[in-house]
C-alpha cells in the first residue's frame, strides 16, 4: 500500500483531545531533507514535538472524578447529619457529621478547581517528547532515523495516541468527533462517581443515632477516597482508562482487541466494608460497657496508684488478684454485649442497606463504564475510516516496511 512521507505541520489528533481543533506535529531539529516550494522537513521517528494543547483529558478526568465522588459523599454527609440532629443525638456527634459534610465540600471544590486548570495545562502535550512511535518505515531513514508514514501513530507516555491526519478538512472533522466523545464520557464519569459517593455515604442515615454512625460516615468516605486514589496509576488513568489506551493502541496497529468494562457488582471492598461496620457496631457496645463500670474502674485506677507510691508486697499482690477478676468480669461483658450489637436487628438492617447500597453502587459504575467504552470504540472507528480515507502528498512505496 502506497504511504505518505510526512512533512513538518502535518495535522494530528489525540484519543484524549478535549480541543475542537487539531494540533500539529513539528521538528525541534535542524533538518535537511526537505520538502516543496515551503522546505519542510520530513519526519522521522525522533519528531514528537506538537505545536500547541489538545487539552488532555486524563488529568481532568480523574480531578473531576475526585471532586464528583467528594461531591457526592458530602451530600450523603449532609443527609447523615440531618438524621442524627433529627433523631436529637449529642451536640459532638452532630457537629462531627457537620464537620465532615464541610471538609468533604470543601475538597470537592478544591479538585474541581484542579480540573479546570488541568484543561488548560500550558505544557501538557509535551508529554508527547516521551512517547514512541509505530508503524513507521522500517527500511527506509530521515536523516538516520525511521521514515514516518501516514499510518504511523505516536502513543504519549500519559497514554493516550496521537495519529497523523494528511487533510486539514478532515482533522478538523475529527477534532470535533473527538472533543464531543470525550465530553461525553467525563460527563458518564462524573456522574458516576457522584451517584456512587452519595450512595455510599447516604446508606449510613438509614436509623442514624449516635456516633458509630458518623464514625461510619467518616471511615466509609476515607475509604471511598483511598479507593478511588489507590485505583489510578501514575498517569492519573484509572483501570477502565487503561483499558481503552491499550484498545486504542491495538486497533491502530491493526491488531484484534476486545475493550472490556472494568467494574464487578461484587468487589473484596465490599468485605472489608463489612468487616468495619461489625467492629464499629461492637466498639460502640463496648464503650456502653465501659461506661457502666465507669466508678468501678475509676475506683481501681485509684487504688493502684496508691499501690505503687505506698502499698507493700501483699497489698499489691490483692490488688493484682482484684484488678485480674475486675478485667476478666469486664471483659466478658464486652464480649457479650459487642455479639448482641452485632446481631442486633437495626445493626443487621444497616449492614444489609450498606451491601445493597454497594452493590447498586457498583453496578452503576460498571454500567456506565461500559456506556463510555461503547463511545470510546466508536470514536477510534472514525479515526481508522480517516486513516482509509487520508489524501497522500508525497506516496512512496511501502510494502516492505
Amino acid at each position: 500500500m502506497a504511504q505518505s512521507y510526512i512533512p513538518a505541520g502535518t495535522d494530528v489528533i489525540c484519543t484524549e483531545m478535549l480541543s475542537t481543533l487539531p494540533s500539529q506535529i513539528v521538528t525541534e531539529r535542524e533538518a535537511k531533507v526537505l520538502y516543496g516550494k515551503e522546505s519542510k522537513a520530513l519526519l522521522n521517528t525522533c519528531d514528537k514535538k506538537l505545536s500547541c494543547q489538545l487539552q488532555c483529558r486524563i488529568k481532568v478526568s480523574y480531578y473531576e472524578g475526585l471532586s464528583s465522588l467528594l461531591l457526592g459523599l458530602a451530600l450523603g454527609a449532609a443527609v447523615v447529619a440531618l438524621t442524627v440532629l433529627t433523631f436529637g443525638a449529642g451536640t459532638a456527634v452532630v457537629a462531627a457529621a457537620v464537620l465532615t459534610t464541610g471538609a468533604l465540600g470543601g475538597a470537592a471544590i478544591f479538585y474541581g478547581d484542579k480540573a479546570d486548570k488541568s484543561r488548560q495545562a500550558p505544557h501538557e502535550c509535551d508529554s508527547t517528547k516521551g512517547g514512541t512511535w509505530e508503524l513507521y518505515h522500517s527500511n527506509v531513514y530521515i536523516e538516520k532515523a525511521n521514515a514516518l508514514l501516514e499510518r504511523s501513530f505516536l502513543t504519549c507516555k500519559k497514554g493516550g495516541v496521537v495519529s497523523l491526519v494528511m487533510s486539514h478538512e478532515k482533522a478538523l472533522e475529527l477534532s470535533k468527533k473527538i472533543s464531543d466523545s470525550n465530553k461525553k464520557i467525563l460527563e458518564l464519569n462524573y456522574y458516576s462517581n457522584a451517584s456512587q459517593g452519595f450512595i455510599g455515604s447516604v446508606a449510613n442515615a438509614f436509623k442514624a443515632s449516635g456516633a458509630g454512625d458518623v464514625a461510619g460516615l467518616i471511615i466509609g468516605s476515607g475509604l471511598a477516597v483511598y479507593d478511588y486514589v489507590s485505583g489510578a496509576d501514575e498517569n492519573y488513568r484509572n483501570k477502565n482508562m487503561q483499558n481503552q489506551h491499550e484498545y486504542a493502541r491495538k486497533i491502530l496497529k491493526g491488531e484484534q482487541a476486545e475493550l472490556e468494562a472494568d467494574g464487578s457488582i461484587l468487589k473484596p471492598e465490599m468485605g472489608r466494608d463489612a468487616g468495619v461496620s461489625g467492629v464499629l457496631t461492637a466498639g460502640e457496645a463496648s464503650v456502653g460497657v465501659i461506661g457502666s463500670n465507669g466508678e468501678v474502674l475509676k475506683t481501681l485506677g485509684r487504688w493502684g496508684a496508691e499501690e505503687v507510691s505506698q502499698g507493700n508486697n501483699v497489698s499489691r499482690a490483692f490488688w493484682r488478684v482484684f484488678a485480674g477478676r475486675i478485667a476478666k468480669n469486664v471483659g466478658k461483658q464486652m464480649v457479650s454485649e459487642s455479639i448482641k450489637g452485632i446481631i442486633d436487628k437495626t445493626n443487621l438492617q444497616k449492614l444489609g442497606v450498606g451491601i445493597v447500597a454497594a452493590v447498586i453502587s457498583n453496578s452503576i459504575e460498571k454500567a456506565i463504564n461500559e456506556n463510555e467504552n461503547t463511545l470510546y470504540a466508536k470514536m477510534i472507528d472514525e479515526i481508522i475510516k480517516s486513516q482509509d480515507s487520508n489524501l497522500t502528498g508525497i506516496t512512496v512505496q511501502s510494502n516492505k516496511s
